[in-house]
């Protein structure tokens, strides 16, 4: 597969960009190549994708289902007694229109906790988009449902990855209120002995944080870290509540931080402390959670509210800038996963958005990543490209109507 992009703009100059394989062969004017498929690229602009390191893309079919209510309420009450309901059919059209949410916001990769592994897994595939995947391990517990969650685990390692290429495996505790401390265990020593990441709910909210120092006499972070669980191999989502022991821990091992804005907001969790982290060295990248918590995929989103809470929460309108933003949500997320990508340079990955310099939002255009950051939407995103293969173009997605129909359909058996 080559794909070229004729005269479009890079760092506010128009060259060319060759794509061969699955990686930017070329980035030059004028460049000559036959290819499988030319894109005129005049009056747009390409940047990197964008790296979506926190959601449960399943949870789509649970839009707007339950909202305006305290996390562990709309949890116990309205999440997991529907989610008791859903089968593997289900999951796979759920996730797949969530795929097609990502895309249209330009989003090129997630990082996924939840179940029912193989029918995410197909539907990813099937949609051509990166992913690194995790099965939700949770056994509130219960050591017979410990025994069911090990074997869930070892059979979601064991599975047939149809696009190695694109998917990995990874390996979650949901969170340490909801995994006995013989299942996180296993998983950090099934993670260290695999060389796999772990993906991991931690410090979402004060009571979870409050009730691990009255049942463990330590922060939930300390808790994980007696487990051997915190390394450069680690995402933390959330990370709202943390104490100054905390973050000289988390920096000191590496540990990645998955911000999630919107989410956290909405269920009135708590404010990441983004430039106290920055300053303290902490690794830092962005995620959109659930559809049902957020309510939308959008990375765009998160990166606008993500500088203005650093902002408000700093006091200081010079944090969170636009350009640590944009590299935040983009270079930072492939990093996290070991993904030579995030920007637009030869020899990397070929992952890309090409936007609409026409586009209201993006008019006038002094700055393009501050205009991304602070006034872009969907409808400024053209083209999406992963690892060389062209996802949307002309706004346009495969399937798109069928797979919008069926998650319509979908919905009247879930309320």
């Amino acid at each position: 597969m080559s794909v070229l992009i004729k005269n479009v703009q890079l760092n506010n100059q128009t060259t060319d960009v060759l794509i061969e394989q699955n990686k930017f062969k070329s980035i030059s004017p004028n460049i000559n190549a036959v290819c499988n498929t030319v894109i005129d690229g005049s009056n747009k602009a390409i940047l990197p994708g964008f790296y979506n390191n926190h959601s449960h893309a399943p949870m789509s079919i649970f839009r707007g289902i339950s909202d305006d209510k305290n996390l562990f309420d709309w949890l116990n009450n309205d999440i997991w007694p529907r989610e008791a309901k859903l089968t593997p059919d289900m999951v796979y059209t759920s996730t797949k229109f969530s795929v097609l949410e990502m895309i249209k916001t330009g989003t090129v990769f997630f990082s996924d906790m939840y179940f029912c592994m193989e029918a995410i897994i197909n539907a990813v595939a099937d949609m051509g988009i990166r992913a690194a995947l995790s099965f939700g391990a949770c056994d509130l517990f219960d050591s017979d449902k410990r025994k069911v969650e090990i074997e869930k685990i070892n059979a979601f390692l064991a599975m047939k990855n149809p696009s190695p290429e694109l998917i990995s495996k990874v390996l979650a505790i949901h969170a340490v209120y909801s995994v006995s401390p013989e299942l996180i265990t296993f998983n950090v020593d099934l993670a260290k002995e695999h060389k796999l990441k772990l993906h991991i709910h931690a410090c979402e909210t004060q009571k979870e944080v409050d009730d691990c120092i009255k049942e463990h006499g330590c922060t939930p972070i300390r808790y994980l870290d007696k487990f051997g669980a915190l390394s450069e191999n680690t995402i933390l989502a959330h990370s709202v509540f943390l104490s100054d022991d905390d973050i000289k821990l988390l920096a000191d091992k590496g540990v990645w931080l998955c911000s999630n804005p919107v989410s956290n907001y909405k269920l009135s969790s708590g404010v990441f402390m983004l430039q106290k982290l920055q300053n303290a060295g902490c690794r830092i990248t962005l995620g959109t959670d659930s559809m049902a918590s957020n309510n939308n995929l959008s990375m765009l989103e998160e990166m606008k509210l993500c500088a203005i809470s650093a902002k408000i929460q700093s006091n200081d309108p010079t944090a969170g800038s636009a350009q640590d933003i944009f590299e935040i949500a983009t270079r930072n997320g492939a990093k996290a996963f070991d993904l030579d990508a995030g920007e637009i340079k030869e020899g990397k990955l070929a992952d890309c958005i090409l936007v609409d310099l026409n586009n209201h939002l993006l008019v006038p255009n002094y700055n393009l990543v501050s205009n991304m950051v602070y006034s872009a939407d969907s409808s400024c995103i053209d083209t999406v490209i992963c690892n060389g293969n062209i996802l949307m173009q002309n706004h346009k997605i495969k399937d798109e109507e069928k797979i919008i129909n069926d998650v319509k359909e979908l919905s009247y058996k879930i309320r």
